[in-house]
């Protein structure tokens, strides 16, 4: 078997990894097939949803989802699972991987490197920043930021249209600080990367950073009961490097009341909420992150889906309660 053209695609929490991989899955040839493993830190897995849509309207795409926490915890065990899962479905001509914003990305790249060597052919690692993030402590002190940026083979500055020149001096502070300012940069918005970016050579003489202690993962996905008419919503935390998950999924019978959730959201405290749900004006895809709620209008879902990431402890039972104030009670 050719080996498959494979990215890693990095970035932390928000940065738009999911609106990039959506805008490069609309560039694809209609002739090849792609395959896509995405990994979220939260329980409930939303990303791969997004994702659905274009396997489901243009054909020649395939996503595994695994979520809950790094795939390269518990010494790899769910990744190389979930990509041999994939890789034994079909013959593909690219395949992408998005680590969770929270994971360890040099592992990802290591399991490649060591477990499916004859299987993949590594082209470049692209990772998605925002300038905003280059001036927050709490950004520029975690482990898993200096990772992504330091693995690069190309930097991909996201969301220019929100970058100020006092963030752009701070990035280019910063990345210079690290000797990484001759790295490939692209600058784009809302995602728009072209393709040709996935086309880079891995450079394999970048060194490095050193890798860090895996927590545990309990393979969420099959614990995670199927939302039912007795039991219309199921709940799961998650907690790991310094941050909280708290996600639903609820049964399609349910509905939303858009304008009334639109309203919770802007008063929500948290650093990231994703969410995929069945509203009274069709199906509806949020992205809240840096204070900004992002929509999306889908074709179809199978159910309803909602999480919330922090960096503060998370009140489950007082947001499930706000959050099933939204849902539209039946005459």
């Amino acid at each position: 078997m050719k080996p498959i053209s494979t990215n890693i695609i990095t970035g932390f929490l928000g940065v738009g990894k999911t609106t990039t991989i959506r805008h490069l899955l609309s560039q694809k040839p209609k002739q090849e097939n792609w395959a896509i493993l995405v990994n979220e830190f939260g329980e409930v897995g939303i990303d791969g949803a997004l994702m659905r849509e274009h396997e489901a309207r243009e054909g020649g795409i395939s996503v595994k989802e695994i979520p809950g926490g790094c795939m390269c915890c518990t010494a790899g065990l769910p990744m190389r699972i979930g990509l041999t899962q994939l890789l034994r479905s079909r013959q593909f001509d690219r395949l992408i991987i998005e680590p969770t914003g929270l994971g360890h990305p040099v592992e990802v790249l290591q399991t490649l490197k060591h477990d499916f060597a004859d299987v993949v052919h590594i082209k470049a690692c692209l990772t998605l920043v925002n300038p905003q993030h280059f001036i927050s402590e709490r950004h520029l002190q975690n482990d898993t930021f200096g990772q992504q940026l330091q693995m690069a083979d190309a930097l991909i500055i996201n969301k220019m249209d929100l970058a100020s020149e006092p963030l752009l001096t701070a990035m280019d502070k910063h990345l210079q600080s690290l000797e990484l300012a001759q790295r490939p940069q692209a600058h784009i918005e809302h995602g728009r990367l072209p393709k040709r970016w996935l086309e880079l050579e891995h450079q394999a003489s970048i060194p490095l950073p050193e890798t860090h202690a895996h927590h545990s993962s309990n393979f969420p996905a099959e614990t995670l009961p199927t939302p039912s008419a007795d039991q219309p919503i199921n709940r799961k935390g998650h907690a790991g490097q310094g941050y909280f998950s708290i996600g639903w999924v609820i049964h399609p019978g349910k509905t939303f009341s858009l304008s009334s959730l639109l309203s919770w959201l802007h008063g929500l405290e948290c650093d990231r909420l994703k969410a995929v749900l069945i509203t009274d004006e069709g199906v509806i895809a949020l992205n809240l992150a840096d204070s900004v709620v992002k929509m999306l209008e889908l074709d179809e879902c199978n159910d309803s889906r909602l999480e919330i990431i922090s960096h503060q402890p998370l009140d489950e039972m007082t947001l499930e309660q706000e959050l099933k104030q939204h849902i539209i009670e039946p005459m």
